[in-house]
């Protein structure tokens, strides 16, 4: 299908229901990107030995899956990667516990953020297409502390949490700032889980005292610079969903589970006031059949495209564990999907 970045913005704004569906996904795992490279040979035409080959890629890929929103993943432009070992996280102590540690810690400096991929995005990127990048704060703080000395702390040292959580603000509004001098980073994309299956990670109230001003914050920073600003974060986090809306002023929000609450419930108690990202189940996508797949996307479809506001993808992100064929079997339903 062919991209059109207006009317992604005029969905995004639920001005009415478009004229077809609109796509957006939190990312697109290397071996799916793969498998649709061996199945369709969409960098064919693309030299390997290009000094952009890789950027050419992605930009193909993206296109070729009807996404006018493309991630982008600029070094050191995120804390999480300096507190983080691979994909495991120590959940009884990170690397600060005291004072001592907070004024010994390394942390890192927003300068040493590299952009050139924006840079080279910002002349040579099509004109219907833009890009978003991923901020953290809660997914940093947690790490550096450790969930149980987290916990602990709140307790016994709630200064020098609210020290670290400054720390890690800080680094990512120098970051914000820097993203939104380039006009084709169209989105400021706020990254925490805050929940669980059954509950929010911390008691509301501490979330709203500890970071919900700083995502507000950053928020705020996004919008006075002309960007959206959307909200990803996984789990039962709903008793916040009010604040994320009126208070920190969320464009959309993304990461939908079955088992927490169906994107079609949310698009009833949320859909005039919030855009919705996803929301078709990856565990659905990962172990159904075509058929099934086919009419839940259907279903997904009928309820939240009907006045704006919702953009299909899964509900998280596009994981390797699903197989391309159930992927694509999900993008089909929303290229041939007409209201009817």
């Amino acid at each position: 299908i062919g991209l059109d970045w207006q009317g992604f913005i005029k969905n995004l704004h639920r001005e009415e229901t478009p004229e077809r569906v609109f796509f957006f996904e939190h990312g697109v795992d290397e071996a799916i990107q793969q498998a649709i490279q061996k199945k369709y040979g969409i960098w064919d035409h693309l030299n390997p030995n290009a000094i952009d080959y890789n950027y050419r890629k992605s930009v193909a890929t993206h296109r070729f899956l009807g996404l006018e929103l493309m991630r982008v993943f600029p070094p050191n432009a995120r804390m999480v990667g300096a507190v983080a070992n691979d994909d495991w996280e120590n959940e009884g102590e990170g690397a600060i516990s005291s004072w001592q540690d907070f004024e010994a810690f390394s942390w890192p400096d927003p300068e040493n953020a590299d952009f050139s991929v924006l840079e080279y995005y910002e002349k040579n990127l099509p004109q219907d297409m833009r890009t978003f990048a991923v901020i953290d704060l809660w997914e940093v703080v947690r790490p550096l502390f450790g969930f149980e000395n987290f916990c602990f702390k709140l307790y016994e040292d709630q200064e020098l949490i609210e020290a670290v959580t400054r720390k890690v603000a800080e680094f990512n509004l120098a970051v914000i700032r820097a993203y939104c001098d380039f006009d084709c980073h169209a989105v400021i994309y706020l990254s925490d889980d805050l929940g669980f299956k059954s509950s929010t990670m911390l008691a509301p109230d501490t979330i709203r005292k500890l970071f919900m001003p700083w995502h507000k914050a950053m928020a705020d920073l996004a919008h006075k610079k002309g960007k959206f600003v959307f909200f990803h974060s996984c789990g039962q986090m709903y008793e916040l969903m009010d604040d994320y809306i009126d208070f920190v002023g969320i464009d959309a929000k993304h990461s939908f589970e079955e088992v927490v609450l169906p994107v079609t419930e949310v698009k009833k108690l949320y859909g005039s006031r919030l855009s919705l990202l996803g929301g078709v189940d990856v565990d659905l996508l990962a172990r159904s059949n075509e058929k099934t797949i086919r009419i839940k996307t259907r279903d997904i479809l009928d309820n939240c495209v009907p006045g704006g506001g919702y953009f299909l993808g899964t509900g998280n992100w596009v994981t390797n564990y699903i197989p391309l064929e159930n992927y694509l079997t999900m993008l089909d339903e929303g290229r041939n999907w007409d209201g009817s």
